[in-house]
């Protein structure tokens, strides 16, 4: 069968949608035709001047609201038809979306535009948007949508479109859920897990790998899920467990990409790991490390990884030796009792001693900082300055989240607020309130700055957001705040500051005329 494969906005802009690329290297191994569409990173690059910063992480709240996604589309009509002329010229019958909430309403609208241009096109839903089930009934009851799979979606995904191209009954594949007769029917759920050492490799065949931020690498994800089982992370519940490729399985992939991607590329010249935490497998990452060595394939490759105490002077070395240039931590605290309250599992001395290993050996560090987490108090924030003061020599980048605290959906500290004293009232996940007031968005925010402030007077480069400036993250997400605690005045105020310095932004501009409108009433 011609199978289309879809991510819509909003997404990165620095990576390829590997999930797709694996989705389609397995429907081209079973005999099918794939052909993947990115349309997010399509429309990002024909931005205009007026959505210029919506692909910002920072202002994902845009693609939350169906008024402001609808008119998105609105604006940009012809580029949407164009990218839907794309995808029904490839002959598909059958049109696969990768939604996550974010790319929910975006993902909706396309797929009913292609719907009333291709009217027998199946349309499948699958992502990590299906984590949450309420999703299932409430996508599939929309009529736009004829299937959706929840979990991992390669094995189900290349069944279903055996049981289509068949004409056999659905039920012949589990892990599908459909409308019948008027009600949400499920023909079974998948409990199979899938091997990651049995995966065909992705397939980048399509996907326009020249449009992406960073034209130079290439993405690999070489696991799944996390050792770890951090209070504030929602990762344990999208991916129960954790799985690693094999050492030489990871290599061999990387080879295979690295070879045929530089006919291509020639500058192609390092690999970004997109794992939670490449180190969760230390026999494996060994393994990958060893066959690099021994393979003198010439590249330079980034990971996340976890602060744990194997990591000694041999294994550093073993990295360096292989290529690893660049190793991001989640630090998240300088306090050894906050780290506690997080449920970070290792000790401050540790990573201390491996952030001045990693230095010694040439590897450069990111640590990555976190402010206000429920029960940290102004001596634990002091412990967390005393921690980048002593190790700022040997830090290349500190990056603070510009989120300070959010509670994630899902995870062990959205599901437990009032362990964490947390108020019930609190107006969202981001400006949330400690119960004595004092754990308050403004003070996370504040915290934040005194961090940046010190880290820079240091010589640490601090990160900023993803296509904006902090001072316009700072006034966009205040006057959010403010709107939200009913403060209409400070609210306006920030919206107007942060018009000064990006004036052509629809969603603040249309912000500012409501109030206008309300004040004139």
């Amino acid at each position: 069968m011609k199978i289309a494969l879809i991510q819509c906005p909003v997404w990165g802009t620095y990576d390829p949608p590997v999930g797709l690329a694996q989705l389609s290297g397995c429907l081209k191994q079973a005999g099918h035709q794939a052909a993947v569409f990115d349309i997010n990173i399509k429309l990002y690059r024909q931005r205009s001047e007026n959505y210029k910063n919506i692909w910002a992480w920072e202002q994902c709240g845009f693609w939350y609201d169906n008024q402001s996604v609808n008119k998105f589309f609105e604006d940009n009509r012809a580029s949407m038809e164009e990218q839907i002329s794309r995808i029904t010229a490839s002959g598909a019958k059958v049109v696969c979306f990768s939604v996550n909430a974010a790319s929910k309403l975006s993902s909706l609208k396309l797929a009913g535009m292609i719907k009333e241009v291709e009217k027998g096109v199946i349309i499948i839903f699958g992502g990590p948007l299906f984590f949450e089930k309420r999703f299932i009934a409430e996508i599939l009851d929309t009529g736009v949508v004829d299937f959706a799979v929840p979990g991992e979606g390669e094995g189900v995904l290349i069944g279903l479109v055996r049981a289509l191209e068949a004409e056999e009954d659905i039920f012949s594949c589990r892990g599908v859920y459909l409308r019948r007769d008027g009600r949400l029917i499920n023909t079974g759920e998948n409990d199979s897990r899938v091997d990651l050492d049995a995966l065909p490799f992705m397939d980048f065949s399509g996907l326009p790998l020249s449009d992406y931020d960073d034209t130079k690498h290439i993405a690999f994800m070489a696991s799944r899920g996390c050792v770890q089982r951090c209070a504030f992370c929602s990762s344990r519940a999208f991916w129960p467990g954790y799985r690693a490729m094999s050492g030489e399985r990871i290599f061999k992939e990387i080879e295979f990409h690295i070879e045929n991607l530089r006919k291509i590329n020639p500058d192609l010249s390092h690999v970004d790991f997109l794992d939670l935490v490449l180190n969760g497998n230390m026999k494996s990452l060994a393994g990958f490390c060893d066959s690099v060595i021994k393979s003198k394939l010439n590249f330079f490759w980034t990971a996340n990884m976890i602060i744990r105490p194997e990591m000694n002077s041999a294994v550093i070395e073993k990295l360096r030796k292989s290529g690893c240039e660049h190793i991001i931590f989640g630090i998240e605290s300088g306090s050894q009792r906050v780290l506690g309250l997080m449920n970070k599992n290792y000790r401050i001395e540790d990573a201390d001693r491996i952030i001045k290993g990693l230095h010694k050996a040439g590897i450069k560090v990111t640590a990555n900082f976190m402010f206000g987490f429920p029960g940290e108090t102004e001596e634990d924030f002091k412990e967390t300055l005393g921690f980048i003061k002593r190790n700022a020599k040997f830090l290349d980048r500190a990056y603070p989240s510009r989120t300070y605290c959010a509670i994630e959906e899902f995870s062990y500290l959205a599901m437990h607020q009032s362990e964490f004293d947390i108020k019930k009232d609190s107006p969202n996940h981001l400006y949330w309130e400690s119960n004595d007031g004092k754990n308050t968005y403004p003070e996370r925010l504040k915290r934040c700055e005194d961090f940046c402030a010190l880290a820079s007077s240091l010589g640490v480069e601090v990160g900023s957001g993803v296509q904006t400036s902090v001072e316009l993250d700072r006034y966009f997400n205040l006057g959010y705040y403010y709107e939200a605690k009913g403060d209409t005045e400070k609210a306006l105020n920030c919206f107007l500051k942060y018009r000064e310095i990006d004036p052509d932004n629809e969603a603040i501009a249309n912000k500012i005329k409501n109030y206008s409108i309300g004040a004139a009433r």
